[in-house]
């Protein structure tokens, strides 16, 4: 939608591209939301026990992993709403500011919540993930291939650069961008919808109304305001 209507008037396409950056938020947020019940549940890494054992034979140390476990599971998504909030403002603003590197700025703006999936990570890292869930190990660490793929494209601006005019209406590195973003998505439901077979089997604590509805509504009212708040601003960048 803000590409269609890219041609209007400069405050209107502003507010379709700030809409646009809030719904990259949103997907995000949710995402989150899908990982924190279907996903980290299962890990070792946010298993106390596992993690005490693994400390004592690793490392030799006696440690009570339960209270920094405890601790991540109460604030992944309060942390994760915040994050979506800030990059949304910190995106609205280089288009509203113009500043020096849009592009730059956005790509490494929206890849500051995929550090919320670190766990996956580090699990791949200390526990066997690929013997345990094969599923999740492939799929997740070929999104990120994908993800990298994108973020060349959108910074780089290539082929585009290379051949100016060439590329203005197929192959333009904008497209490439959506399509290794779409690559990247798709892989992310394949392990998703795996975590969510497993939980269905036996799930380890059910979602709860305000910890998956309530979240995302309050999320909407403060990306709305975000939104509103830019819409507000006098000059406008135009890339």
């Amino acid at each position: 939608t803000a590409h269609l209507f890219s041609c209007l008037s400069p405050r209107l396409r502003a507010a379709f591209f700030y809409l646009d950056y809030a719904s990259i938020s949103y997907y995000g947020f949710a995402s989150t939301v899908a990982y924190s019940y279907y996903l980290l549940p299962g890990l070792s890494l946010l298993d106390a026990s596992a993690m005490s054992r693994y400390m004592q034979q690793q490392l030799g140390w006696q440690l009570d992993c339960s209270l920094p476990i405890a601790a991540y599971r109460a604030l992944v998504l309060p942390v994760a709403l915040a994050l979506a909030v800030g990059c949304t403002a910190a995106c609205c603003r280089s288009r509203a500011a113009c500043c020096a590197y849009p592009f730059a700025v956005r790509t490494f703006v929206f890849a500051m919540p995929l550090s919320m999936a670190c766990p996956i990570m580090l699990e791949s890292l200390l526990f066997d993930l690929r013997t345990r869930n094969p599923t999740l190990f492939i799929y997740f660490y070929r999104r990120y291939c994908w993800l990298l793929v994108a973020a060349f494209f959108n910074v780089s601006k290539i082929p585009e650069r290379i051949h100016p005019g060439l590329f203005d209406i197929v192959g333009h590195s904008h497209q490439l961008f959506h399509i290794f973003t779409f690559l990247s998505i798709y892989d992310q439901v394949h392990y998703v919808e795996d975590g969510l077979a497993e939980f269905l089997k036996g799930p380890l604590a059910a979602p709860t109304y305000l910890g998956t509805v309530g979240y995302m509504l309050l999320l909407t009212l403060c990306l709305a305001m975000v939104v509103r708040r830019f819409l507000n601003v006098a000059d406008l960048c135009k890339q």
